[in-house]
């Protein structure tokens, strides 16, 4: 199910899926949902298989959605949403895939690896014909040189 990558995450936490949980879970290693956590996660790499539910917000540097997850998922380096994958809430990510089939009922921010956010401008697109501009703009986040 999780094997589309190379770079195999060791998971060291799984929530069985007769398992269900009430409240935040704050790992600093890999977890693994096949249960129903009521509350948010936070943790290096969250993987929430088909029958996996969290009902709260995610925040992870990689994410795998294989079940359902009805809150918002801010994933620093990569957000993939597999076939069965239902998200009801709001994604922030610098790398997304969706898999066929997968469900997205929000909104979805892209960022870069520096934290700034990839806006795109609607008005840009409508003169694209007449004046061939860039269409990305990049907004906040950090401002090193």
């Amino acid at each position: 199910m999780f094997s589309s990558h190379k770079n195999v995450t060791k998971i060291e936490a799984i929530i069985g899926h007769t398992t269900e949980i009430e409240g935040s879970i704050r790992a600093n290693e890999a977890i693994r949902i096949d249960g129903k956590v009521k509350g948010g996660v936070t943790a290096e790499s969250v993987m929430i298989g088909d029958n996996g539910v969290v009902m709260g917000d995610i925040s992870a540097n990689k994410v795998t959605v294989g079940g359902k997850v009805k809150g918002n998922i801010s994933a620093a380096s990569l957000l993939e949403l597999l076939p069965k994958s239902q998200i009801l809430g709001d994604i922030r990510t610098s790398k997304l895939i969706v898999a066929d089939g997968a469900c997205f009922e929000g909104n979805c921010q892209m960022i870069k690896a520096d934290g700034q956010v990839i806006e795109m401008n609607p008005e840009t697109f409508s003169n694209e014909a007449d004046n061939n501009q860039k269409h990305l703009k990049v907004v906040g986040g950090n401002t090193k040189k």
